[in-house]
């Protein structure tokens, strides 16, 4: 399991080069779908470089975007320029939100929740941090429906935890539904691999 110093080191070395390999391009679309529902005060998790910005809505009062690495905050600095809403860019790792209890309508993550050593501790975070009727949405890569696929990814996760910080086989809205939340699936895409959902912690 990848620990937070060492995803740190995986993205401060990508930063420059995140944007051009491809996979936001995948999940643009899904992005479009699930982001557009967000309003209020948003935390973001893992803002990375700022890719998902443009796509929130004018509904969105103040976002708060936290990532471990410092060069991909960088680059979110300047795709956050000229936004409606003000946007406060935090380096640390999430696994530990400090914030208040029921300070945020929304939280929001595009694959980062892959990596998170601790899921379930990340989730009561998330669940504690949301206000009342608040929603956690989110785009992630997760194991494959296909049982072929799905075996492969069991195979290379290991391998993909240690090069890029993240695990390819997780289970993320079945994890989240037994986290406490109810779950809402939208949209998926490359035969179930990508998938964008809306949990609502259920209280």
């Amino acid at each position: 399991m990848a620990d937070a110093r060492s995803v740190r080191r995986i993205y401060q070395r990508a930063a420059s080069h995140y944007d051009g390999s491809g996979i936001g391009r995948v999940v643009d679309a899904l992005r479009a779908r699930v982001l557009r529902e967000a309003g209020g005060d948003v935390l973001e998790l893992g803002v990375g470089t700022g890719a998902t910005l443009g796509f929130y809505p004018h509904t969105v009062r103040r976002l708060t975007g936290l990532d471990l690495s410092r060069a991909m905050l960088a680059r979110a600095a300047e795709e956050a320029c000229g936004l409606r809403f003000p946007v406060d860019l935090v380096e640390t790792d999430f696994q530990t939100l400090g914030f208040r209890d029921a300070s945020f309508d929304v939280v929001t993550s595009s694959l980062a929740l892959c990596g998170v050593p601790d899921p379930p501790r990340l989730y009561r975070e998330i669940s504690r941090v949301l206000r009342p009727g608040g929603r956690l949405m989110a785009i992630e890569h997760v194991r494959p429906q296909l049982p072929g696929a799905g075996l492969l990814a069991d195979l290379a996760a290991p391998l993909t935890e240690r090069l890029v910080g993240c695990a390819f086989n997780r289970r993320t809205p079945e994890q989240v539904r037994e986290a406490g939340f109810t779950v809402r699936v939208i949209g998926r895409r490359w035969f179930g691999t990508f998938v964008a959902f809306v949990g609502m912690p259920r209280r």
